[in-house]
């Protein structure tokens, strides 16, 4: 068709699908994409089409991990990955190095949030990931959880799960100002609080009376 500035409709659908992730999940899966790539880069050069990146035999991790940030923010032409060549162990193979940093396992939640961090890089780059990678992805991560779980029941590692319980003296002032309050006191307390950073409360109290040992 004639008359259309194409390079600007394009740009225009981009935006489009851009805004259906919020910038701060957009910025953790963007981190989370970066981290692997480097990883790549270090270990599967193979999966790197070039000239993506050029030299780096140099840097650091942490320097990597700035390069491909940088590129991946400013130039969408040059592919990080080769899309089609990526398997599903190369993926679980980097979850598996990954450590906290009191050099425990990850949980499940994070190992979900690196996966969702996946998904977009295929999304950034126009890339639709191929039925069987979806399941084979789904296979591991059902045997990673497993494995996280089976873990935990043997006492071999201390694995965090949910919301980060409260500091102490946070989660007993909170503690008397709800008991202060007759009737709905949670409701009254945290009245024009938005409804999500309701939820993230409760579940940080929950898993606070969970660590302190409170009863409800």
């Amino acid at each position: 068709m004639e008359g259309y500035d194409w390079e600007t409709l394009e740009q225009t659908v981009r935006e489009i699908r851009d805004n259906t992730i919020i910038a701060r999940s957009r910025a953790t899966y963007q981190n989370s994409y970066c981290r692997f790539l480097a990883w790549i880069v270090r270990n599967k050069p193979h999966l790197t089409p070039p000239p993506f990146p050029e030299s780096t035999t140099e840097y650091t991790m942490q320097q990597l991990r700035a390069c491909i940030k940088q590129h991946v923010t400013q130039d969408r032409s040059i592919a990080p990955l080769s899309f089609d060549a990526f398997v599903a162990a190369d993926f679980v193979t980097w979850l598996v190095t990954l450590k906290r940093k009191d050099d425990g396992s990850l949980s499940y939640s994070a190992l979900n949030t690196h996966r969702a961090g996946l998904f977009n890089l295929f999304r950034d780059y126009g890339h639709t990931m191929s039925k069987s990678l979806e399941s084979d992805l789904t296979k591991y991560f059902k045997g990673l959880k497993n494995k996280i779980a089976k873990s935990a029941a043997n006492g071999e590692s201390a694995v965090k799960t949910g919301k980060d319980p409260l500091m102490f003296d946070l989660y007993s002032f909170l503690c008397d100002k709800m008991m202060a309050h007759s009737g709905d006191g949670i409701r009254s307390c945290l009245h024009g609080h938005r409804m999500e950073s309701n939820v993230s409360l409760f579940k940080r109290l929950r898993n606070s009376a969970l660590t302190y040992g409170v009863e409800r």
